[in-house]
């Protein structure tokens, strides 16, 4: 059985043939690749693959795909029908009316293969021309009623009409749709079938639809688990179903599906159910770095492969969340997820099934339809790419106004708990009362290369101060990379050490046994986190006091990776913390915080180096006023829901920040709120 499987993939593969053999070469140098083409590149070999796609059937449709081993396949009508859209958008963005005569053959071809009944056929026309389905009878539906928008063309409402009716007389009771659905499932990604129901109900003055739509959402809502946030029945299969997992693409559906007639019925539940769904995959995909293409309901990856469509479909959603959200996290991944897809799209290949195309699964031989490029993908990441050009071009700069609002008001919400100080946001240290303890012996967590830990060291040499010991984590570093290291970084924590004859031992993890062993023997009062990886629960025990970090950003609203670029982007104050470390990121209780003066920084790296200055100062006088002064700071629980963590800023967004810093009008601005 696997040697016949293993042959049915090479003979998918097309591997014999050397454009095949080419495209796979680059498939694997580029898999990490950050040499990406431009947007605009992307965009228009995107643009010009499905063109080829709807060239090559001859009748007016869009092929399913390209498959490596055969070619181009047949006229798909599901995909021809969303992508008429898409068509529509890519003559409006590229100012090319050719596409617009693209969309109208669509139209024609999709007219040709409807059927007596009004449905629409599933799979593509040389599988099928007589089964009808709901879900791509409603995806058409889509498709024509944007022609009449955009054209006025009212020969196509007699069609939308009769799919429509055809698709509530198939809805079973309970709102979900089984009879001639793929493989008689009731689907959760129903719900993409919906809302465009919902979406004509309206303009066409057919109460029956909106009442179907309705029926639907209701019915979607009841498979959320209310624990994860995850849905129930968005899997393409009964096996999906009872292992709980999904592919993205699917994911995509539901949670576009639930959006959109959330936002047409004003249904907060829903809402605030894809707002919960699309921030669990945020955080799985910028953690992971990437997107698997399968997640189960705990939203853990299932599958080494990334399925494309999914990510350029998240790219969509989050994009909408941000806008609607003004939670700015959500631009961030949308714009990584579109870089994922830029990565497997070859734009240089000289086979025009490849060129420009998007592969089903990246790696091309993943699980979603292996060995193929199909036209959905491109759609959906044309789509995402579009948004995004609206998106920096348009609508980032008043989401940001009204995401600055909601992170200045939560700073100051949270610091007037803490200290009634003047500016009355910014905390400063106050004490709780003394320490009845010797002078206080103290630990050191950092890693093998750590300017934060040299930086610290260089003070504390300065004024005579030594820690008891210092534990540095050389993570997978074989001796001899540690060695090399250390003759070349001023910046190497053990060679700091030895400079400065200070104790210190190197473990592969400060999590590890051998490490907490040897800072129990050292019984300390307090630990210093300098530039370590996260921190366990037992590390975290060993000191009686406990361990204090600084931190670039102000806590609460500012945590996480780039905080002061993003307090920045947010056009909020900039500054950084000192806290307690617990298990959380960055979410230990509060001792200070202190704001910068960041209207003289030019660029990035100059608001990065004030920051990273003033987080010095204030840790080492926190720990000056506990070691030399025996005093014990007070500190401020922080809540969970206080703020939001933030993951590395993506490149766009950074050179729009750096674009603001060199731009005088902005820093006077950002004096004004701060005033």
């Amino acid at each position: 059985m696997e040697i016949r499987k293993t042959i049915e993939r090479l003979r998918s593969s097309g591997c014999w043939k050397p454009s095949i053999a080419a495209f796979f070469v680059r498939n694997l140098a580029t898999r990490r690749s950050d040499d990406l083409p431009s947007d605009d590149d992307a965009l228009r070999s995107a643009a010009a693959w499905l063109t080829r796609a709807q060239d090559a059937t001859g009748d007016g449709g869009i092929a399913g795909r390209y498959r490596l081993a055969s070619g181009w396949s047949s006229s798909y009508p599901e995909t021809t029908g969303y992508a008429i859209p898409t068509l529509l958008t890519l003559a409006e963005v590229l100012g090319d009316d050719r596409y617009r005569q693209r969309a109208a053959r669509c139209v024609e071809f999709l007219r040709s293969v409807q059927l007596p009944s009004g449905a629409f056929p599933g799979l593509e026309v040389a599988d099928n021309r007589t089964n009808p389905s709901p879900f791509n009878s409603a995806q058409i539906i889509h498709g024509l009623h944007r022609w009449y928008v955009a054209t006025g063309d009212r020969s196509v409402l007699d069609p939308i009409v009769r799919a429509a009716h055809w698709i509530c007389d198939v809805q079973d009771d309970d709102g979900a749709w089984r009879r001639y659905f793929y493989q008689q499932l009731a689907c959760a990604y129903s719900a993409h079938a919906a809302c465009w129901l919902a979406e004509i109900a309206d303009e066409l003055h057919e109460p029956r639809f909106r009442a179907s739509a309705e029926r639907n959402l209701r019915w979607v809502l009841s498979q959320r688990d209310p624990e994860t946030g995850w849905f129930d029945r968005s899997g393409f299969s009964e096996r999906d179903h009872d292992a709980r997992r999904a592919h993205t693409h699917t994911i995509g559906y539901t949670l576009d599906g639930v959006w959109r007639m959330s936002d047409r019925f004003d249904a907060a539940e829903g809402r605030e159910a894809v707002r919960v769904a699309a921030e669990r995959l945020l955080e799985r995909f910028e953690r992971s770095r990437t997107l698997a293409g399968v997640l189960n309901h705990r939203w853990q990856p299932q599958v080494e492969y990334v399925c494309l469509t999914g990510n350029a479909q998240m790219a969509l959603i989050w994009m909408r969340l941000a806008r609607s959200t003004s939670d700015l996290r959500f631009v961030n991944a949308a714009f990584k997820a579109i870089d994922e897809v830029k990565r497997a799209q070859a734009i240089a290949q000289g086979n025009g099934g490849i060129r420009g195309g998007i592969p089903g699964s990246w790696p091309i031989g993943g699980e979603y339809v292996p060995f193929a490029l199909p036209n959905w993908a491109a759609k959906f990441f044309i789509d995402a790419l579009c948004a995004k050009r609206a998106c920096l071009a348009g609508w980032l700069d008043s989401t940001r106004e009204a995401a600055s609002m909601t992170a200045t008001t939560a700073m100051r919400g949270t610091a007037s708990a803490a200290s009634r100080s003047n500016p009355p946001w910014s905390r400063m240290l106050v004490t709780s009362g003394r320490l009845d303890t010797d002078r206080p012996r103290v630990v050191v967590y950092t890693s093998r290369i750590s300017p934060k830990f040299a930086n610290l060291a260089a003070r504390w040499r300065s004024r005579g101060f030594t820690p008891s010991l210092v534990l540095v984590e050389a993570g997978d570093a074989s001796r001899a990379r540690r060695l090399w290291s250390a003759l070349r970084h001023a910046d190497d924590s053990a060679r700091v050490c030895r400079e400065h004859g200070w104790d210190y031992e190197v473990h592969a993890t400060i999590n590890s046994p051998e490490a907490i062993q040897a800072v129990e023997r050292v019984r300390p009062l307090i630990a210093i986190a300098a530039g370590a990886g996260i921190l366990r629960q037992r590390i975290l025990a060993a000191p009686r006091l406990g361990t204090l970090n600084a931190h670039m950003g102000i806590l609460p609203a500012y945590r996480g990776m780039n905080a002061c670029e993003w307090s920045a982007f947010h056009r909020d104050a900039a500054g950084c913390s000192v806290f307690w470390v617990d298990e959380g990121i960055d979410t230990g209780p509060i001792i200070a915080t202190r704001i910068v003066d960041a209207d003289a920084c030019r660029s990035i790296a100059e608001l990065r180096e004030r920051v990273d200055e003033c987080q010095l100062d204030l840790l080492d006088e926190t720990l000056r006023s506990i070691v030399d002064c025996a005093i014990s700071p007070s500190n401020v629980p922080q809540r969970r829901d206080e703020g939001r963590q933030f993951f590395r800023m993506h490149a766009d967004l950074r050179r729009v920040l750096e674009q603001e810093l060199r731009d005088p009008r902005h820093r006077e601005a950002c004096g004004s709120r701060r005033g």
